[in-house]
């Protein structure tokens, strides 16, 4: 039987990773302990991803914001062309168009889970996926301390086909952050979000 504890704890990593893809707020993440949370969390389920959290914390407490909120613009939100566009039909689709096919893709999982898809930002934005499993991986967990293994095995097969079917663009992301971030931080992530992504395919 799945540990429950190990499934909450991968979906507690889902969650604080999608969080640093949100506007970075200095402040609020050395406060919250957001880095070494996440390299607590790390330590069982990606010990490679571990070293790139640490060294997160580090660039974030060196860095002043200005620099990350200018660095994370210019990777992920514009106005000129996206370093590292943080939508997935751009990468799944010849085109690289954002709301593509892959996008109604994505959202019809989130339906299927009962979610609304009422949301700012494009459905296969990097941070909205991150907490999709995020959200199954604690329905997982509650399941499994209930004794309800028929449904954590039903919340785990739909983990393996999003994250199989959605998320393979994850890698070429993290490579195109690492290559054209302007701070240490934000290529930490990136090799964090990479190593982490690595372990993930061994269990889905």
């Amino acid at each position: 039987m799945t540990n429950p504890e190990e499934v909450l704890n991968r979906g507690n990593c889902f969650k604080l990773l999608a969080a640093c893809f949100y506007e970075p707020d200095k402040e609020m993440f050395l406060e919250e302990r957001l880095c070494d949370n996440l390299a607590m969390l790390l330590q069982s389920l990606s010990p490679a991803a571990v070293t790139p959290a640490k060294a997160m914390k580090v660039s974030l407490q060196e860095t002043a914001q200005e620099q990350l909120s200018l660095d994370y613009a210019a990777l992920f939100i514009g106005p000129f062309e996206l370093i590292a566009a943080p939508y997935g039909s751009v990468y799944l689709e010849q085109n690289r168009r954002i709301m593509g096919d892959s996008t109604i893709d994505t959202q019809r999982f989130y339906q299927d889970a009962g979610l609304s898809i009422e949301m700012k930002e494009p459905a296969d934005h990097i941070a909205i996926e991150l907490e999709f499993l995020y959200y199954l991986c604690s329905k997982e967990a509650a399941a499994l301390s209930e004794g309800a293994e028929d449904e954590a095995s039903r919340l785990r097969a739909v983990q393996g086909e999003f994250f199989r079917k959605m998320m393979g663009w994850i890698p070429q992301f993290c490579e195109l952050i690492r290559s054209g971030a302007g701070t240490e931080y934000y290529k930490a992530l990136a090799g964090c979000l990479s190593d982490f992504y690595a372990s993930c395919r061994k269990v889905y």
